[in-house]
């Protein structure tokens, strides 16, 4: 599993965001500096967050985008999925059907595990521990 450029942007701008939690919204343009994100690349992942309600923007000259929530209570686990898609490696774990083999498969298994693991990191992780880690 690789992750996008986009998600791990994503979790950039959102801890960038989540640095002025409860005081000022941030500004594009403060992040894109901050982060090293081309303007128009950020722009279209904002809107994603922002469309999946985990940030909230204020138009006008103090405006910018705030954490919806307190960065406690967004796991990166809901970033992954607005930003990258399913979580899952392989198709038949979420659609059996989608496989003849899937009764016979070795490997099935494997991709259950790694499915299971990968999504216990990501919704053990939110936005706060990062923040406590820098």
């Amino acid at each position: 599993m690789k992750m996008s450029t986009g998600c791990r942007y994503g979790i950039r701008a959102m801890l960038e965001i989540a640095h002025q939690y409860g005081k000022q919204p941030v500004t594009r343009r403060e992040i894109a500096c901050r982060q090293s994100i081309s303007l128009s690349y950020l722009e279209n992942i904002l809107l994603l967050l922002k469309k999946s309600n985990l940030i909230t923007s204020v138009r006008g000259a103090r405006g910018g985008f705030s954490l919806a929530r307190a960065p406690g209570e967004i796991d990166l686990f809901e970033i992954f999925k607005v930003l990258e898609g399913p979580l899952e490696p392989v198709n038949c774990l979420v659609n059996p059907i989608s496989c003849e083999r899937v009764s016979q498969c070795v490997t099935r298994t494997v991709w259950q595990q790694l499915y299971v693991a990968s999504k216990k990191i990501l919704r053990n992780t939110t936005i706060q521990d990062l923040l406590d880690r820098e």
